[in-house]
């Protein structure tokens, strides 16, 4: 088995749906009670505007398209907070459609050393294929999809690639992907919080499941 070091991590909520971004200022977040008032004064904002909101707090990054919203956090205690956030800014907001939802676990390993780094790259894109076709191919990005095991709407997609913060690095990242299951006919947000209220334990528990037999295959 190869010597690996977690050395960053972070995960991330990505809703899609129809949103208003000036809604989302640190003010009103913590006028709900969402956030400290000290937390939104103190609110790093770059930028507000009616197509994008985006502003950081010690522990997290939020971003706000038409689209899309945004949260993350790269602050392991604070994981739970990410969720709690999101729980309860669409129940605030409960008539926001949202039609999709995405459980990101991002992770960035250092490797034991350049040999193991390497092993892992062959091993998980095979180089025999390319000899011939290619000079001293590598590994720059594997993409794989599988269905979801739970029964519902969407797919599970890791991604992996060389590290570009670290150096023998390897970096993950798991989508837990899920939608709703009428697009068309969605009228608020209980379907997407309830995926998310049930999931959210079970979703990290399988990115690292799957970090993890990937990191130690041989």
């Amino acid at each position: 088995m190869s010597t690996y070091q977690l050395e960053i991590q972070g995960v991330s909520v990505v809703l899609l749906g129809d949103f208003n971004p000036k809604i989302f200022q640190p003010a009103w977040f913590a006028a709900e009670g969402l956030i400290r008032k000290q937390e939104a004064e103190e609110a790093n904002i770059e930028i507000v505007h009616p197509e994008v909101v985006s502003f950081a707090l010690e522990w997290l990054q939020l971003q706000v398209t038409r689209e899309h919203f945004i949260v993350a956090t790269i602050q392991e205690p604070y994981y739970e907070f990410v969720r709690d956030l999101v729980l309860g800014t669409f129940s605030l907001l409960r008539h926001t459609p949202l039609h999709k939802m995405g459980l990101n676990t991002d992770k960035h390993f250092r490797m034991g050393s350049e040999d193991a780094w390497h092993a892992l790259g062959h091993r998980l894109a095979p180089k025999d294929l390319w000899q011939g076709a290619l000079d001293s191919p590598g590994m720059r990005s594997l993409t794989m999809e599988g269905k979801r095991p739970d029964g519902l709407k969407g797919y599970i997609r890791v991604q992996v690639e060389p590290s570009v913060r670290i150096h023998p690095g390897v970096y993950f990242r798991v989508n837990d992907h899920y939608e709703v299951a009428e697009p068309k006919s969605v009228l608020g947000s209980q379907e997407i919080l309830t995926f998310l209220e049930r999931s959210w334990e079970e979703s990290r528990r399988r990115a690292e499941h799957i970090i993890n037999a990937l990191l130690e295959k041989e």
